[in-house]
């Protein structure tokens, strides 16, 4: 049956050029007509340009309209002039060889498909290997090398999508003659126009179907179907209406992402093909995604250490959410990251997944944090990591291993936890571990304890953090090494005006892990006309309004300095109520010169007595931090010297570079010796709702 390839042009010189390159080069066939729709575009450079590659390639059939027509009439033109099935391909698209014979292979492998779609960087729901989203690759890694990728990671099996995308849609002439062309009343200018026909398909007894063996990129916001929508929001409100379903199924189909498993599949397999040997490739396990908005000092720390790195490493970040799904991100150079989900629908599952992780060629592991990593993977990660001589480092940026609470407060009443005193956890805590992993706290720890002896190395910021580790965990002595964290190379501050009023900064997100109950009890304790308090880095504080505090929002970090001076801060107060195990806020203030009053406990208390640049002051006790605050502000010459004394310790802090330094010498001395060649990745066998369809149940011809 012939085919017509059907691209509608409106303006877009270069990528129409780039489409039409790539169709004739990788289309081959005398039953193909390609044909260009040209809407009058009034670009002048476009007639010349379409004749030449008509006049190179007889198949290319130009049409222009005398008046701008609109993308759908104009595409409805074409399709009503096509002898058999027809492709609608937009014009800021490429494809990769051999795109048309499978595309056609999985339209015709049953009478009941009505459109296929293929995998594309830019397809909303078909878009790899996140979808939904515009996917940016590496400029090497081309339309026919992720081509490659798809088609070796794709199992070709029936998947069913509840509306094409018109990128690039194949559309069966037997599925078109039953159902119709694009509605042109409803939706004339484009947009909703293929979901419309999808629907119609779909009411029709017809599937839409992806490919997920090819592959098409779609640059996007250049086709004319991108660049004059017309009233978009009108155009899906007519959907509606004809299809009042429509977008609950859309909805649901998001939500349950049915298509996930096609993501995962195609990101393991561009990770196993990329793989660099002159990259050391680190797999970083973290509670919360990077490069996501989401800011701890654990995140920091990480994007710190991998921003600084540069090309020394190959960073993959796998995070859990609190339903146990795993993303995975992966930044194959500055600038782009590449991220997809994978989920564990089976008691093998994560064992599996740690070893497709690991396939794809893992030189190094470094834990992060494992809050929200079920523990079923974290143990299987750290056993494939032992077999396979993998070395595995782990940073403890808080007390996770020892309760399930992190900052060894009461999960009820916040106060500190006396279970490392007593042997007894808090019923809160309590029930935490249960919740998270089937346990009691006792059995939190050793379970913890069994799997930080399997790391190679095990890091915490502070002697502090190192100390409390100690206590619970004494035969892991001799593994632990303190390294502290590196931050940005600054100025001290020039030094706030003299006055009797003081400007105290907070910084950070806080929370009651961060002190504010205790917080608001000190700012009652001082009189508005004595203090105003500054807090950075939040939009709201306190249990009601206060005229003495300002809240300045969040903050890039490399604004802080200009807004520190110019909310001419004397002071920050660092109130937190548990042992943190570093403390990046007191490190920013030191680094800008400014004296901290801070916690006696933890890292920040140890830091303190070990550096000056501050007083220390229980937080336990708001009327006598109050006091303390007091006598520092009646004591100009003292708070001047704490000044000095914290621009001292400011300048001694680690950079960032000094960081990435110490680091890359803990990587190196980290490496096995041999490295046993990477195992073959597992095959990923679709879901159940991948085999069936997901609106409908069929069975593949390709299934025995």
């Amino acid at each position: 049956m012939p085919i017509d390839v059907v691209i509608p042009v409106y303006n877009g010189h270069d990528a129409v050029a780039r489409c039409l390159a790539s169709v004739l080069a990788h289309t081959p066939g005398q039953h193909v007509r390609i044909v260009v729709a040209d809407d009058a575009s009034p670009d002048p450079r476009l007639p010349g340009l379409l004749a030449s590659f008509a006049a190179s390639d007889s198949r290319v059939v130009v049409v222009r309209q005398p008046q701008n027509l609109g993308f759908v009439r104009n595409c409805n033109l074409a399709m009503r002039e096509a002898r058999g099935d027809v492709v609608l391909l937009n014009s800021d698209t490429e494809v990769p060889p051999e795109w048309l014979e499978r595309l056609h292979a999985l339209a015709h492998s049953s009478a009941r498909v009505g459109s296929v779609t293929p995998l594309s960087d830019n397809a909303t729901i078909c878009s790899v290997p996140q979808w939904l989203v515009p996917n940016r690759f590496p400029a090497a890694m081309g339309t026919a090398y992720l081509d490659e990728v798809a088609a070796a990671a794709g199992t070709g099996e029936w998947l069913e999508i509840p509306t094409s995308v018109g990128f690039c849609v194949y559309l069966r002439r037997e599925a078109l003659d039953a159902c119709g062309c694009f509605d042109e009343e409803l939706f004339g200018t484009g947009y909703g126009e293929e979901n419309d026909l999808a629907c119609r398909m779909r009411d029709r007894g017809y599937l839409n179907l992806l490919c997920d063996t090819v592959f098409v990129h779609h640059e996007g916001g250049v086709s004319f179907a991108e660049t004059d929508g017309g009233d978009l929001p009108g155009h899906l409100d007519r959907i509606t209406q004809v299809w009042p379903e429509y977008h609950e199924v859309i909805r649901g189909f998001i939500e349950r992402n049915p298509l996930w498993g096609v993501q995962a599949r195609f990101g393991i397999e561009l990770l196993r093909r990329s793989k660099s040997p002159e990259r050391r490739r680190v797999l970083y396990l973290i509670h919360n995604r990077l490069w996501s908005g989401v800011i701890g000092g654990s995140e920091l720390h990480l994007s710190d250490l991998v921003e600084t790195a540069g090309d020394r490493i190959d960073p993959l970040v796998v995070s859990f959410d609190d339903a146990g799904r795993g993303t995975v991100q992966w930044r194959p150079e500055e600038g782009i990251v590449l991220q997809f989900p994978f989920r564990f629908e089976g008691a093998s599952e994560p064992a599996a997944w740690a070893d497709r992780l690991l396939a794809t060629g893992i030189d190094l592991i470094h834990i992060q944090h494992t809050m929200r990593a079920p523990m079923a993977f974290v143990d299987a990660l750290l056993d494939r990591a032992l077999l396979q001589r993998i070395p595995v480092a782990w940073t403890l940026h808080d007390y996770y291993p020892l309760c399930p609470s992190a900052q060894l407060l009461d999960a009820e009443t916040g106060a500190p936890c006396t279970s490392l005193e007593d042997g007894t956890p808090c019923a809160g805590c309590e029930e935490r571990a249960r919740r998270l992993a089937g346990l009691f706290v006792p059995e939190w720890r050793d379970v913890h304890r069994f799997l930080l002896r399997r790391a190679s190395l095990l890091i915490t910021p502070s002697g502090a953090a190192r100390e409390v580790l100690v206590h619970s965990f004494p035969e892991l002595a001799s593994s632990i090494r303190v390294v502290p964290h590196g931050i940005p190379a600054r100025e001290p501050l020039p030094g706030p005006p003299d006055g009797p009023h003081r400007q105290v900064a907070v910084l950070g997100y806080g929370g009651r892990h961060k002190g504010d109950g205790l917080l608001e009890q000190v700012i009652d304790e001082l009189l508005p006309d004595e203090v105003t308090w500054h807090f950075f880095g939040r939009e709201r504080f306190g249990t009601r309004p206060r005229r003495q505090v300002v809240l300045h929002g969040t903050y890039r970090r490399d604004d802080l300095p200009r807004l520190l001076a110019e909310a001419g801060i004397d002071l920050v107060l660092l109130l937190s109520p548990w042992a943190e195990t570093y403390s990046y806020t007191l490190s920013e203030a030191w680094r800008l010169g400014l004296p901290v009053a801070g916690s006696n406990l933890g890292a920040i208390g140890e830091r303190i007595r070990a550096h000056g640049g501050g007083v220390t002051v229980d937080p336990w006790n708001p009327p006598a931090v109050a006091d303390t605050l007091r006598s520092l502000f009646a004591d100009p010459a003292r708070l001047a010297r704490l000044a000095r004394e914290a621009a001292e310790a400011g300048r001694a802090l680690p950079t960032l570079e000094d960081m990435a330094i110490a680091y890359a010498g803990i990587y190196a001395g980290l490496a096995p010796v041999l490295h046993p060649a990477a195992p073959e990745p597992l095959l990923m066998t679709p879901d159940p709702a991948e085999m069936q369809g997901w609106m409908g149940s069929f069975r593949s011809p390709l299934q025995a």
